[in-house]
């Protein structure tokens, strides 16, 4: 009988079941907004998945590939299903399970999801191009599969298998069963099954293919016709306990593909009431057998046939055979707990019993070498991360259901996506997080420049593949750099740290190809669309982040920035449809609700404040960068532009390319706005409003839109007249992004904004009102203002207003911004609800139980 305890999401979500079996509770990394540090949530419980099961004691859980949809099975075989919704730590039913006869013949022996794909139907993995298999949801979207649906197969004891896969939009899930092969004693019962996907499927059926029952789940014996090799149990009693089947998978010695490989885990399995019967030191063993199609051949004695030769079947009639292949065993030293898959199916790690973890290759499950002298990174573990040994299970064995089927239960643990962290449950069901870190031996001297240059690129390594997974999960590398960083660079200075942050900035857009010159004419959906950049920036803005009792750098500030013009950008696209020309609304546009006007109020309240922060902070500059040509003797002096007292976000902002495209696609939607309410709705309140923000603004649009423009014009100039090619101009794009300072090529750019653009926009700005503007609620200042502005409220970073005083509200596991924890009001556009999913930086919200914490 299945029974895992613990499962991680891809999406980020634990969940586990109570050592009773009776309750389920969710946990996630998560950000703690005072500290700064990663912690592991408290669990909540989630009541419904109980009461679902009538009290009937939960068996196992399996999340979905996409991380969203949850499976809870119960000891006599019923599965439910449960969603994610809004919140991390929040989920509904979304299946209801139906209530069977009370008898364990139903118990699932073999669950596994289907393979999900994009939307779109596409699916590429960008570091290898490998596929994904199908099947997929047999649910037909017009006439293709719905491969972006959920759907699971289950078998039984009784050798019944359940495809239950979700229908269409809003009904209900479907289920078809199927007789696998008949039972007819009681010996003939599965205890142990396994499934996995090995074809793509064109027509709308599902293939099942049988390999193999094995009635006897002793330990394997040689067996000439099963071409088995001799076992490596020490032990006769030892059982099976896990069986694992892995797909087809890329081989990493070649271009070719691994065949799909069956592992059976066996171990010492003591009877429950012979204690005396229990090994001192356990251990496992693994058997092995790879699954080759072979196409059989006719014994050259039928073509010697004379009266039947033109009825003798030819080689090509014969069905293509599936045959077992039986690889040498592998010893474990220590019960394997967990399995999990990584790398596309490349590597797998094992959770031991003694609480380390490891990691092995998959063709011939070698331990994965540590080898930081290599030329070559392939991972976090060759260059001496991994996982501190924890405390030893205590191997505990529970009442078996019946003498043929003995389940076993060591220390319950859960890998995280990227395996760079393992969440541990005792019998008192409390949740310990160990992530990985650097061996003792590195931690007694300073790291040495390549082998820091060495663990940034695996970082990077790991980060590319999980942008391109399922789940575009990345809070366990997060914190895992986190305590790197906490470890290794503790006294370091800036510069010091600098040597791991810009390198892993730098490098990931590098690796996933990553446009970063937008200083062209370039369309802004084609950047919106891009789901990458924002990834890179939520990262960037991570490792930026120190809580809400430090400031932060100024490389994150840039990166929060960025990510809050494309949130305003993708809000204006989705919201009302900006025409192409840029002179005012297009017809597609929803004006005539006035609950969707309303909705951009506080976003372009925010976006204005933005303004009106940059050009002050131009004046500042402008006004240092005119001292110091006094003091030079009419030199201007750049370097001074590069001290940290005034080299503010405002003026990266300007230079960035991506930051400067976005700023003039939202004030390219404030000048159709104006032209709008100009045309036809000056009458209307809540148009006259809006008006009336836009004209109390110190800075006119107009000015900053042409301010905009002048930029752009001198930094192309730049570009052209030194003939910089387009790899370079790449590179000084991604180092003013990550570094959140203006490349030394550009000085003449700035040189000409500080001087002749700021000197014509001073004029048209009303520097009174512009010095009394209160810029404390955009989080990119450091003065007493602002951080007393932080202290005393709080911003819903989606609506950008505040929230109430003793309002609930959703807190991001990243970034640590909140909004408030309310359902969208009654008659709220669809897009507004999918967009208010997730924080501005791509991460899941979690549910906070107060007003001051998690």
């Amino acid at each position: 009988m299945m029974h895992e305890k613990i499962a991680w999401s891809n999406q980020g979500c634990i969940a586990s079941i109570s050592s009773d079996g009776h309750n389920v509770s969710l946990r996630n990394l998560y950000c703690n907004s005072a500290t700064g540090l990663w912690v592991l949530s408290d669990g909540e419980e989630a009541k419904m998945i109980a009461l679902s099961h009538n009290g009937y004691p939960l068996k196992h859980l399996s999340w979905s590939h996409a991380g969203t949809e949850l499976a809870v099975t119960d000891i006599l075989g019923n599965i439910s299903v449960f969603s994610l919704v809004h919140a991390i730590n929040r989920c509904t039913i979304s299946r209801r399970c139906a209530l069977g006869a009370e008898d364990n013949l139903s118990v699932i022996v073999g669950l596994a999801w289907l393979n999900q794909d994009r939307s779109n139907g596409q699916w590429a993995f960008m570091g290898s191009r490998f596929k994904h298999t199908g099947p997929h949801n047999p649910h037909l979207i017009g006439d293709q599969p719905g491969k972006n649906k959920a759907a699971l197969v289950t078998i039984t004891r009784t050798g019944i298998i359940r495809l239950i896969y979700q229908g269409p939009e809003g009904a209900r899930w479907v289920e078809f069963r199927g007789e696998l092969h008949s039972i007819s004693t009681a010996a003939e019962l599965l205890t142990h099954a396994t499934i996995c996907a090995d074809k793509e499927w064109s027509r709308q059926t599902f293939m099942i293919e049988h390999i193999k029952t094995i009635g006897d789940c002793s330990s394997p014996q040689q067996d000439a016709d099963a071409n088995e090799l001799p076992s490596s149990l020490p032990y006769p009693e030892a059982q099976l306990y896990h069986l694992e089947m892995l797909s087809p998978a890329p081989d990493p010695r070649n271009k070719e593909t691994l065949p799909p490989l069956l592992l059976a885990f066996f171990c010492n399995y003591p009877h429950h009431n012979n204690p005396a019967s229990i090994v001192n030191e356990p251990w496992t063993s693994i058997a092995r057998w790879e699954l080759n199609c072979t196409k059989p051949t006719l014994h050259p004695s039928f073509s010697q046939l004379s009266s039947k030769k033109s009825n003798a079947p030819t080689s090509s009639e014969l069905q293509t055979e599936v045959v077992l292949k039986r690889l040498p065993d592998i010893s474990e030293g220590n019960i394997v707990n967990a399995v999990q898959q990584l790398n596309l199916g490349t590597t797998l790690a094992f959770c031991l019993s003694d609480g380390s973890v490891e990691f092995r290759s998959r063709p011939a499950l070698d331990l994965l070498p540590r080898d930081e002298s290599s030329d070559k990174v392939s991972g976090l573990t060759q260059v001496g991360l991994g996982f501190p040994q924890g405390d030893n299970c205590g191997l505990r064995y529970l009442e078996p259901i019946d003498q043929a089927s003995y389940n076993f239960l060591g220390l319950h643990a859960a890998l995280s996506p990227n395996a760079c962290a393992v969440v541990t449950l005792d019998d008192g069901d409390m949740a310990s997080l160990r992530l990985m870190q650097m061996h003792q031996g590195y931690l007694d001297s300073p790291l040495s420049d390549d082998i820091m240059e060495a663990v940034a690129e695996a970082f990077v390594i790991q980060f590319s593949i999980s942008c391109s997974g399922y789940g575009n999960y990345h809070d366990d590398l997060s914190a895992t750099m986190q305590l790197f960083r906490e470890q290794n660079l503790k006294h370091a200075d800036s510069t010091q740290i600098s040597r791991f942050t810009k390198p892993f900035l730098s490098d990931v857009h590098r690796v996933i190809s990553l446009n970063i010159d937008y200083s062209g004419d370039v369309k802004t959906e084609n950047y919106l669309k891009n789901g990458m950049h924002q990834r890179t920036l939520s990262m960037q803005l991570s490792l930026g982040d120190r809580g809400s009792q430090q400031h932060r750098n100024l490389s994150s500030k840039v990166a929060f920035a960025i990510l809050q013009l494309r949130w305003a950008a993708l809000s204006f696209a989705m919201g009302l449809k900006l025409s192409t020309i840029g002179t005012g609304l297009s017809g597609e546009a929803d004006l005539r609700r006035t609950e969707t006007v309303r909705s951009f109020f506080g976003i372009i309240a925010w976006t204005l404040s933005l303004m009106n922060f940059i050009v002050d902070e131009l004046f500042t500059l402008a006004a240092a960068m005119e001292d110091s040509s006094a003091a030079e003797n009419g030199s201007p002096n750049h370097d001074m532009l590069a001290s940290k007292k005034l080299n503010t976000p405002a003026l990266a902002l300007l230079f960035v390319s991506q930051s400067r495209l976005l700023c003039k696609y939202n004030f390219r939607f404030f000048r159709g706005l104006c032209a709008e309410i100009a045309q036809q709705r000056s009458q209307d309140p809540t148009w006259r409003e809006l008006g009336s923000m836009f004209s109390r603004s110190p800075v006119p649009l107009a000015s900053f839109e042409k301010l905009l423009a002048e930029v752009d014009s001198n930094v192309r100039t730049v570009y052209d007249s030194e003939n910089i090619p387009d790899a370079e101009r790449k590179d000084i794009e991604t180092n003013m992004l990550i570094s959140g300072t203006v490349h030394r090529r550009l000085w003449p750019a700035v040189e000409a904004l500080l001087t002749k653009t700021v000197s014509a926009l001073r004029e048209e700005t009303n520097v009174a009102e512009l010095y009394f503007h209160d810029v404390s609620w955009l989080g990119l200042s450091d003065d007493g203002a602002s951080d007393r502005w932080k202290t005393e409220h709080r911003l819903d970073v989606i609506r950008k207003t505040e929230v109430p005083k003793g309002a609930r509200a959703r807190q991001c596991t990243r970034c640590c911004s909140v909004m408030e924890d309310t359902a969208p009001p009654k008659g709220t556009a669809g897009w507004i609800v999918n967009m208010w999913r997730t924080c501005v930086c791509g991460n899941w919200w979690m549910s906070m139980k107060d007003e001051g914490g998690i």
